[in-house]
C-alpha cells in the first residue's frame, strides 16, 4: 500500500502515526497509539476518526470508486486514549470490497470492523425537509472533543451543535463551510483539495448521535454505522449534517440501545442542496457518559434544558 504524505490523518505530520508491522499479498498489519488529542468522550478516542481511517485505507488502496456502501462495527473489551490499536487490512475474496479493522491488542473481537463495498446507487436513503434556524437551539460541547472541543491543545473541528424538540422529536444540524472553516480545513485534507473523511465520519456520528440523545436523554456509544458516501468533498465546498432520531431498541422506558440516521448536504450557494453523505446507527446507552457530560460540558449552566421534559 503507497501511504499518502498528503493526508492530515496518517502523512508526513501526520494526526495519528502508523508503524507498520507486517504485510503479505493479502494483508497487512500497523500499530498506533491512541493520543489524547484524539478524544471524544473523555478518556476514549472519538469513533469518528477510526471510521475516517478506515475510508482512508480504503482510497489508498485502490479499491475502487465512489458511491460506496460502508458497515462499521464498533465492539471489544473498550479501547481507551493512551492504548495501543493495530490496524489490520485484507481484501475480500473477490477484490471488489476491503475488510478493515482496528483492534485493541489481546480482544478477539475488534474496537472497529468496516467492510467497504461499491454502492448499489449514488442516491440518499435518509431525506430531511428545510430546517428554519430560529428553532434551533445551540447546544454545549466539551473542551476536548475532536469535534466540538473549544479549549483544545491540537487544532480539532470546533464545531457548536444546533438542535430543536419539536412534536415529541429532534432534530439536530451543525454546518461546515463558513466562517474560518476554508481555513480550517487546509489543516484537514487527504489530498490538496479533497477534505478527508474523517472530518465527515466524526461530524456525522457526533451531530446524529446527538439526534438519539435527545430523544431518549441519554449518552450512547456507537455500536453500528452504516454509511452511503456518494462522491469525494472538496475542501471549499459548504455543508450541512442534519441527523434525528429513529427509535430505540429494548424496553421503551428503559432502552438499550437508541437508533438514530442522518444526511449530509452539500449547500455550495444552491437552492436544492445535494446529498453527499447519508447513514444510519445504533448506540449503546451508557449512564456513565450521561453523569460525565452532566459534569463536564459546557457552559456549565447551559445543559440543563436538555433533561427538561
Amino acid at each position: 500500500m503507497n501511504r499518502n504524505s498528503k493526508s492530515f490523518l496518517t502523512g508526513a505530520d501526520p494526526f495519528l502515526t502508523l508503524r507498520l508491522l507486517n504485510s503479505d499479498q493479502r494483508s497487512i498489519k500497523y500499530s498506533f497509539i491512541l493520543e489524547p488529542h484524539m478524544e471524544g468522550f473523555i478518556g476514549i478516542p472519538h469513533g469518528g476518526i477510526g471510521m475516517g481511517l478506515c475510508i482512508e485505507t480504503w482510497r489508498t488502496f485502490g479499491m475502487g470508486t465512489y458511491p460506496i456502501d460502508v458497515n462499521f462495527r464498533f465492539g471489544g473489551s473498550g479501547i481507551h486514549i493512551g492504548d495501543e490499536a493495530i490496524l489490520e487490512i485484507e481484501t475480500g475474496n473477490t477484490g471488489e470490497y476491503l475488510i478493515v479493522k482496528i483492534v485493541k491488542p489481546g480482544d478477539k473481537t475488534p474496537y472497529l470492523k468496516a467492510e467497504i463495498r461499491p454502492a448499489d446507487s449514488s442516491e440518499s436513503y435518509v431525506s430531511f425537509t428545510k430546517v428554519e434556524d430560529s428553532k434551533l437551539r445551540k447546544l454545549p460541547y466539551y473542551r476536548n472533543c475532536f469535534v466540538c472541543g473549544h479549549y483544545r491543545e491540537v487544532l480539532g473541528l470546533q464545531r457548536r451543535f444546533m438542535a430543536r424538540r419539536e412534536n415529541g422529536t429532534s432534530l439536530c444540524r451543525v454546518d461546515w463551510g463558513q466562517g474560518d472553516d476554508p481555513d480550517r480545513a487546509e489543516s484537514f485534507l487527504l489530498n490538496s483539495n479533497e477534505l478527508h473523511p474523517a472530518v465527515l465520519t466524526s461530524i456525522f456520528d457526533e451531530n446524529t448521535a446527538w439526534g438519539g440523545f435527545l430523544s431518549t436523554r441519554s449518552c450512547g456509544v456507537s455500536t453500528k454505522m452504516n454509511l452511503r458516501l456518494m462522491r469525494p468533498v472538496a475542501d471549499s465546498e459548504a455543508l450541512v449534517f442534519l441527523g434525528k432520531p429513529t427509535g430505540v431498541r429494548g424496553n421503551p422506558k428503559a432502552p438499550r440501545f437508541y437508533l438514530a440516521e442522518g444526511a449530509v448536504y452539500a449547500v455550495n450557494g444552491s437552492s436544492n442542496p445535494e446529498p453527499v453523505v447519508c447513514g444510519q446507527g445504533e448506540w449503546l446507552i451508557m449512564d456513565y457518559y450521561t453523569e460525565q457530560i452532566k459534569k463536564n460540558l459546557i457552559p456549565a449552566d447551559d445543559w440543563e434544558w436538555i433533561f427538561d421534559d
